[in-house]
């Protein structure tokens, strides 16, 4: 009897002490811009050494903010901490993929092992949200008839309404006018837009948001000019695909980190510098003097 109740005493603390993996999320409702937080638990004996992944290796489709670890030990048991924070900006379902813990012994010297963090599914949601509910509105009040006064009133403005039109006829019957049309080309428009920007010095007063808006509307109102493509409601993902046909892999990876940067202060209220907002506007000057370059060349 003594036999079998020492092995099952081994039993239970051999299963006691195999690695355990947990992933917890806050279950609430999520938008776009809001900080996701992820929390990854491995509760094991002391005896094992883990060799834990790096985040921004398997997070693909949202925007990676922080990662960090800790580790505690406790009665012959440890306890690992991997703590993320990610944001997306696209609606839909947010894939949280499963990630490879690597185990050993302590000596480092037995066969290692792989676990495995659990996967999940967060779904994003508009911030217009279509299931909210409408205004209240009142009924519409009766409208009243005028008075002989308020008709008098109405009557004497369309009177002078129809003097200032027939005199305006008259003194423009024999003028001829000829209006100029102007061109001006995207790349003129896109740095006047830019200088125009600049005079407001939104930064100097840490405007960081409307700075972005103005700045990303400049930058996909350029590509509209050049490109003939519609990209002004397109999310950022959407406009990265179709612009990565016609940019290169350099000035791609530039506009993507200037998107991410620009999403995070208009959407997740980061806090900005000004010699980033400098930056942006010297990358966009530089992508706009090459399509004048490259321009130049093809008419040659």
């Amino acid at each position: 009897m003594k036999k079998i109740v020492y092995m099952l005493l081994l039993l239970s603390f051999a299963f006691s002490a195999k690695p355990d993996v947990d992933l917890q999320v806050e279950e609430k409702t999520y938008h776009i811009g809001d900080r996701i937080f992820l929390e990854y638990q491995i509760r094991a004996s002391d005896k094992y050494l883990f060799l834990l992944p790096d985040p921004k290796d398997f997070f693909q489709d949202v925007l990676l903010i922080s990662a960090d670890k800790h580790q505690r030990f406790k009665r012959g048991k440890q306890f690992l901490k991997l703590n993320a924070e990610i944001v997306s900006f696209d609606t839909g379902f947010v894939h949280i993929p499963p990630m490879p813990v690597i185990t050993t012994d302590s000596t480092g010297m037995a066969n290692p092992d792989t676990l495995f963090t659990p996967e999940k599914y967060i779904y994003i949601y508009s911030i217009l949200d279509s299931g909210s509910s409408p205004i209240a509105m009142n009924a519409p009040l009766p409208l009243a008839l005028m008075t002989w006064w308020e008709f008098l009133i109405a009557l004497l403005l369309l009177a002078i309404a129809v003097f200032l039109l027939i005199s305006g006829l008259k003194y423009h019957r024999n003028k001829v006018e000829i209006e100029e049309v102007i061109w001006v080309s995207p790349y003129e428009k896109a740095e006047h837009l830019l200088n125009e920007l600049e005079k407001k010095q939104y930064p100097e007063h840490q405007e960081w948001k409307i700075f972005y808006l103005e700045l990303t509307y400049i930058i996909r109102d350029y590509f509209e000019n050049i490109y003939y493509i519609h990209l002004q409601e397109l999310t950022r993902s959407e406009l990265l695909a179709v612009l990565s046909e016609y940019l290169k892999a350099d000035k791609m990876q530039a506009l993507e980190e200037m998107f991410s940067y620009a999403d995070l202060v208009k959407f997740a209220k980061a806090m900005a510098t000004a010699d980033h907002c400098r930056r942006h506007i010297e990358i966009l000057r530089e992508i706009i003097s090459e399509g004048k370059i490259n321009e130049a060349e093809a008419m040659d």
